[in-house]
């Protein structure tokens, strides 16, 4: 719900050569063939309608409060709910069915947006744009976490190394799905402001809301019919009722704790985030002031981003799985790189080409992030590591965008952008060398019997994740105390 958080800014063992999962097994014939374009088209819709809402309710409450204090308040009031609801909505995801629970939180964003049609003033606006965050912060995780049931089941055979060849076949499938579906977000979210300035220019924000409210109502269709497989492992939702309620708040949390290599990408990213969304605040003022490119200066930056992110989540579809991990250290550090450049630039056209260069590397970051994390999560707390990695991701974002309006009163936007890329290399860098000590150390073992031996109950092709996770496919159970 704000402009994506510059990770997703906001997650692998040794699969075959690139070529070979591509000639893998295809999705089974039963499995509708229009699912994967009808969730393209609905993730466009839905970004779309994130980016539409924003500009809408930025400029009503401009207009009537003419405070930039009221500004940042609505954004914050749809951005901390993401945060902050986090475990419950995870909890919600993985408990009930998720289609019900989508399908009521996209309908609930449209009710939200037609009311706000009806209301004015600061407060009731506040109010109804945190109930809007309180529907995204279960859309948001939600649509991650069932990119692995969008490509069909995958598959069963009677003999081991068929099925092994089938489950890593559909997790290639999951890796090319989030490249597109990450594309499409992209590029809804880019109309989004676009639409929104047709329909505040033809009839005010009032019509703005009520083309919100429209483009969710498409989308709460689109959720009824979308075909969604069911989970690959059956006991997923037993498992996921074990103990207090304490401890199934907390399973998605134990499971970034547990699975190390999870845990660590999704903390570099976090931390990232909060120094990418510093510059995110600094680029306005460095293509005015500094550039003296005015605002045509900072809407070639904002789409150099974009046109980057695009690229790079369509190339990150294609990483092959054991490369998935390093893709997210080299993303991260590649798109702190990319503002720093941008920071040294002393004409626009070497600031814009910094930047899509960042965008490019944010955008394979996010996908090989979301796949990594679609592969290792076990069905039954998908849904509350996505909540978990959602709420890390919005909630780095604020954190990042208030520590530059609070620098840029002192610091000049060119030093603060140097601050934001130095920051997302610091993190990758200290990432990267956590992950190598630890795979350095792991690296013996990942040869004896016991490591190469999946445990009961999963699924052959799991085994390929041993280099990632030690040698061991992490084993997550809710009763058991983790955090990563």
């Amino acid at each position: 719900m704000s402009r994506p958080p510059i990770s997703d800014v906001p997650p692998a063992g040794p699969p075959a050569r690139p070529g070979r999962a591509t000639a893998g097994p295809p999705a089974p014939a039963n499995f509708p063939r229009y699912t994967l374009p009808l969730a393209f088209g609905l993730q466009a819709a839905i970004s779309a309608g994130d980016g539409l809402i924003l500009i809408a309710l930025a400029s009503r409450v401009y207009q009537g409060s003419h405070a930039s204090w009221a500004v940042a308040a609505v954004f914050l009031a749809v951005t901390i709910p993401i945060t902050a609801l986090a475990p419950l909505a995870g909890l919600l995801l993985d408990r009930l069915s998720p289609r019900p629970v989508l399908v009521a939180a996209a309908a609930g964003q449209a009710v939200v947006a037609l009311a706000l049609t009806q209301v004015a003033g600061i407060g009731p606006v506040l109010a109804l744009a945190t109930g809007f965050g309180v529907c995204a912060a279960v859309l948001q995780p939600g649509l991650g976490a069932i990119v692995p049931r969008l490509v069909g089941p995958a598959g069963d055979t009677g003999q081991p190394d068929q099925a092994g060849r089938a489950a890593e076949a559909h997790r290639a499938r999951v890796t090319r799905a989030n490249g597109y579906l990450q594309a499409a977000t992209w590029g809804g979210f880019t109309l989004g402001p676009l639409l929104a300035a047709a329909f505040i220019a033809a009839g005010g924000t009032g019509l703005a809301l009520v083309g919100v409210a429209a483009v969710y109502a498409l989308g709460t269709l689109g959720l009824c019919v979308l075909p969604i497989a069911p989970p690959d492992t059956p006991a997923g939702q037993a498992d996921a009722g074990r103990g207090g309620i304490a401890a199934q708040l907390s399973a998605g949390l134990r499971f970034l704790r547990q699975d190390a290599d999870a845990g660590l990408l999704v903390l570099v990213v976090g931390v990232m985030v909060v120094f990418a969304n510093m510059a995110v605040v600094a680029e306005v003022a460095f293509a005015e002031s500094v550039l003296r490119a005015g605002p045509t200066g900072y809407s070639m930056l904002v789409a150099a981003w974009s046109v980057g992110m695009v690229a790079g989540t369509l190339a990150g579809g294609r990483l092959p799985e054991r490369r998935l991990a390093l893709a997210t250290l080299a993303g991260t550090l590649a798109t702190g790189a990319g503002v720093a450049l941008a920071g040294t630039a002393a004409v626009l056209w070497q600031a814009a080409a910094a930047y899509a260069f960042g965008g490019l590397a944010n955008g394979l970051e996010v996908v090989a992030t979301r796949s990594f994390l679609n592969h290792r999560a076990p069905p039954q707390v998908a849904g509350r590591v996505f909540a978990v990695y959602s709420g890390v991701l919005f909630g780095a974002a604020s954190l990042g965008m208030a520590a530059a309006g609070a620098l840029l009163g002192s610091l000049n936007p060119r030093l603060v952008l140097f601050l934001a890329g130095g920051g997302g290399l610091v993190a990758a860098g200290a990432g990267a060398l956590f992950y190598a000590r630890r795979h350095v150390r792991m690296a013996p073992h990942v040869t004896t019997p016991a490591a190469a031996t999946p445990p009961p109950g999963r699924a052959a092709g799991r085994q390929k994740l041993s280099p990632a996770s030690g040698g061991q496919p992490p084993i997550v159970r809710p009763d058991r105390a983790d955090r990563g």
